[in-house]
């Protein structure tokens, strides 16, 4: 089993969600610090960035689901998975994240206070 920290269209509510994580264990919210959130098409991208912070939830899966989220997530190309420290109320635990491996030069950034992204 993994943990996943999602920020966008796989949240509770949204539509990849009841897809790929209705059935999966929802551990809460939490955020990413040194992370800042882009709109970088129809859906959203983070990007390390000082100084930013990222919400999100927080979910265990199994292995088969985290390969299906690589596929959606087009692991490799148009994000990168990466362990990252999330914080949850005073604890802080370890997850996998995806991660924009594209350009954001004129892309909208999403500030802390308009997060979760809203598409």
């Amino acid at each position: 089993m993994s943990m996943v920290f999602v920020y966008g269209t796989l949240m509770k509510g949204y539509e990849n969600h009841r897809y790929y994580l209705a059935q999966a264990e929802y551990l809460g919210k939490g955020e990413i610090e040194g992370y800042a959130l882009y709109a970088v098409s129809s859906f959203p991208g983070i990007v390390p960035e000082k100084g930013e912070k990222v919400k999100g939830e927080l979910y265990r899966v199994d292995s088969d689901t985290l390969v299906e989220l690589d596929i959606l997530e087009g692991e490799g190309s148009l994000y990168l998975r990466k362990m990252v420290k999330v914080t949850m109320d005073q604890k802080t635990v370890e997850a996998w994240v995806y991660i924009w491996n594209g350009e954001t030069r004129g892309k909208k950034k999403i500030n802390y206070d308009d997060q979760p992204w809203k598409g």
